[in-house]
Parts: C-alpha cells; structure tokens; sequence
C-alpha cells in the first residue's frame, strides 16, 4: 500500500564557504590524490585497492531557496594497501592497519590485526573450529574471546558449541530429520544457555494434489510453560491456477491468522488476504502488473483496497539521450475512516546521468521540494 507523503522538510544547505576553506579543500583533494599516485607507482602491482577517490556533495529544500546554495563537495579517500608473503599494511577510514596471515596446516588459518591505536586481534580458523581474540596493547584487562565448534555426531545430530571470556555458551543440537511418520517428516532442534534451554519440533507433510501441510512448537528460551510456547502452522493448496493459503501463528494468549490467495490475471498479479489479529479483522485486495508490453517506457501499476481505505502507485522510468536517466512515481491513498475521509498524493520526479542528479517531489499539503546531488570518482 502507499505510504503517507514525507512531512516538509526545511532546506539544509551547507553554509557559503570562505576562500580560505576553499583552498584547504582544494589542497586536502590535492595532497590526496597526489598520495595516491605515489603509493600506486611506488608499490606497483603490490597495492591493491581503486586508485580513484569518490567526490560527492547535495542539498535539499524549496526551488525558491535555491540562490545562493553552495554545493561544497566532500571527499571520500578509497583504502590503500600493500601485501606481500602474507604481511599487509593498509590505510582505511584514516587508520593504519598492520595484518599478518599464514596458514598453519590444510585447515588452518592464522590472523593477527594491530592498528596505529595499539588495537589488535587475532583469529584462528579451522575447517570445524574457531578462536577471536581481541585487546588493546598489553593491557590484560581489555582481551576477550570467542570460540566454536561444529561437529556432527552419529544418532545425535549436527553439534555446535560456542563460548568466550564472560563465560557464556551456546551448545545447538540439530536434527534435520529426525524421524518420518505417515509420511511426514520430523525435525528438532535444542538450544542450551546460560538463561536456560528452549526445544523446536517441527512437522512437515506433502500432500496429494501439491498441497503442503506444516506445523512447528518452540518455547522461548528457560520458559517451559506449554502455554507460553510459540506455534505455528502453514497449510497451502493449488485452486483455480493459484494458490492459497492458511497462516496460524501464536502462543495460548494471543493468536495471529491470516488466509490469501494469489493468481496471474492478464500478465499481472491479483492477490487477496484476510488477517484475524487480537480479534481485529483486516483485509487486503490488490493487482499489480508491469506495463512494458504496452507502454513505450518500463513501468508497473499497482492498485488495492484495504479495510483503512483504497491505493494506488504507478511508476515508469526511461534512458533519454546522452546518458540521461528520468525516472517518475506517483503514490495516492484515501483512508475511509468512519469519522473522517483523508486523500494523500505524492508524486516525484527525478533525473540524472553518471555525474548527478535533480529530483523534484510534491505531496498533499506540503510545498515542491527540490533534490540536488552530484557524485563522482576522481
């Protein structure tokens, strides 16, 4: 369904640069990029990472706003780095990162991390096993660590065990197929922590006629109490070349039921939905098609009904000449209200190519605001 319109935004243009952060700017873009080419040519094919930086900047507000807006660009520097036989220096977010990786057998990797902070980490990580450490320089009072370990164990299931400094775990204990009865097969699943155990069951059966049946229970985590478990049933039926469906979800306090049913019509999607939540009733009828077969652009409609009211959205976009991109959506709804009946429309426009863009938006109750950006690498 449509969404109500944004709310008015005010413009928030960055304020008219001074000449001297003008030339601090043009002098920041560049001592960078000259950085850049001498790393790149010093290091040749041992540093990796794009040689370009991304130069990008935007405002928003009222067309009328727009005299004396100043698009002040910011500069986003890419990661460079350099690695050889396993020891890599790199440069990100304006840090300096120190990594060393070897291999300790077929199964095992070895991973240390320090940063120009004193930061550091270090993993070790095998086919079925894993070990993270982390800290700051020799403070002992700043390491923590993670480990797990998976494993499949005959007549028990796949087992994984995790467990760190603060003393908590996880043991997962897993059975795909835990039996088949009548036809239908049987999964479990147990989950032990510090805060208790919680059991899932589930069930699933195919039916004749390519109908599907499905039904789980799960009880949260150190609650066991049957009425607080969580159940949850799916049954599903191909009718008239479609499909429908029966939802049921919930515990003994609260239950959730939703049916639908959905078909191709005429190249598009008609779908229906009923919804019982809390003893609400809902309900949803819509159809959605794409429109390329029939209009000269790319474009799709998509209209509905619910229980608040009825909706609509169209979009439609298309390549112009010379690179250019127009792209137009338009979103209405009018809410049914038994005290009161309320229209909201929005409707945008946007176009742009690979350097930039210009959108305009207009919605119910709100004055055109007007979307500049631009975006490139250098």
């Amino acid at each position: 369904p449509a969404q109500p319109p944004p709310t008015a935004m005010a413009p928030h243009a960055l304020p008219v640069a001074r000449p001297h952060r003008r030339v601090r700017a043009l002098c920041l873009v560049g001592v960078g990029g000259l950085a850049a080419v001498v790393l790149r040519h010093s290091f040749f094919s041992e540093v990796t990472g794009p040689t370009a930086y991304v130069v990008k900047g935007g405002w928003q507000g009222e067309p009328g706003s727009l005299r004396g807006v100043d698009l002040e660009p910011s500069v986003a520097f890419p990661p460079i780095s350099y690695s050889r036989e396993g020891l890599s220096l790199s440069l990100e977010a304006g840090h300096l990162n120190a990594d060393y990786t070897t291999k300790l057998d077929d199964d095992t990797t070895l991973n240390v991390r320090v940063n120009d902070e004193k930061a550091w980490k270090a993993s070790l990580l095998g086919q079925d096993a894993s070990l993270k450490i982390r800290g700051e320089a020799g403070d002992l009072d700043t390491i923590f660590w993670e480990a797990s370990q998976d494993s499949s164990v005959e007549d028990v299931g796949n087992v994984r065990v995790e467990f760190n400094s603060d003393r908590n775990y996880n043991l997962t204990v897993t059975r795909p197929l835990l039996a088949t009865i009548a036809g239908a097969a049987v999964d479990a699943k147990v989950r032990a922590t510090n805060d208790g155990v919680a059991g899932h069951l589930g069930v699933r059966r195919s039916l004749p006629k390519g109908a599907e049946l499905s039904y789980s229970v799960e009880n949260p985590v150190g609650v066991y109490e049957l009425g607080s478990s969580k159940h949850a049933g799916r049954l599903s039926v191909p009718v008239a070349g479609g499909m429908a469906t029966l939802n049921m979800e919930g515990n003994a306090a609260e239950q959730e039921y939703r049916g639908s049913y959905a078909r191709n019509v005429v190249g598009g999607l008609a779908s229906f939905e009923v919804t019982r939540n809390d003893g609400a009733l809902g309900y949803n009828v819509s159809y959605a098609r794409g429109l390329e077969d029939i209009a000269p652009v790319d474009a799709s409609v998509h209209v509905g009904a619910d229980h608040g009211g009825v909706y609509g959205k169209v979009a439609a976009s298309r390549t112009l000449k010379n690179g250019v991109d127009a792209q137009y959506e338009a979103l209405a709804r009018l809410n049914l209200g038994k005290e009161e009946r309320e229209a909201k429309f929005m409707h945008a426009l946007k176009v742009s190519n690979s350097l930039g863009s210009a959108q305009i938006l207009h919605g119910s109750g709100e004055a055109p605001r007007l979307r500049l950006g631009y975006e490139f690498e250098a």
